[in-house]
């Protein structure tokens, strides 16, 4: 499993950077592709999100942003693994492939790559977090830093 998460984690990785630098658009183009996908397609709104938390649900929240980016504050109960290290990270993640788990980022595209990869890798109810901590802080919801 751990093969199959680094693989395909590496290979949106590696692809991403190269695709957004041919194209700078194409970083505005994933993010107006992001914030159009039906609610139910392995995504999830920060209203939505924080709805949630606020009734008292507890969804595993797995925050892959980098440290400077974590430095500005994160939702308070996620679980801080940087993306290029989940794979060396997967015993901090639940074992239980049925778990609910939402991926955050800062604008949501590192963690549509988690969210694929974890589902490649067996996991059936993760989502992202649409638009990420820029709409989250947008919308001026707590964070803890």
């Amino acid at each position: 499993m751990k093969r199959v998460l680094l693989v395909a984690l590496m290979a949106a990785l590696l692809l991403a950077p190269s695709a957004v630098a041919q194209a700078p658009a194409s970083g505005d183009a994933a993010l107006q592709f992001l914030k159009n996908l039906p609610g139910d397609f392995k995504g999830i709104a920060p209203a939505a999100l924080k709805t949630r938390l606020d009734a008292g649900e507890t969804p595993f929240l797995l925050d892959v942003r980098e440290q400077n980016e974590v430095a500005a504050g994160m939702i308070q109960g996620a679980v801080w693994i940087p993306v290029r290290t989940l794979p060396d990270n997967m015993a901090r993640i639940p074992a239980d492939k049925n778990a609910e788990i939402i991926v955050i980022c800062q604008s949501s595209l590192r963690a549509a790559y988690v969210t694929m990869a974890l589902t490649m890798s067996g996991y059936t109810n993760v989502k992202t977090m649409l638009l990420g901590m820029r709409e989250w802080y947008a919308q001026n919801y707590p964070v803890v830093k």
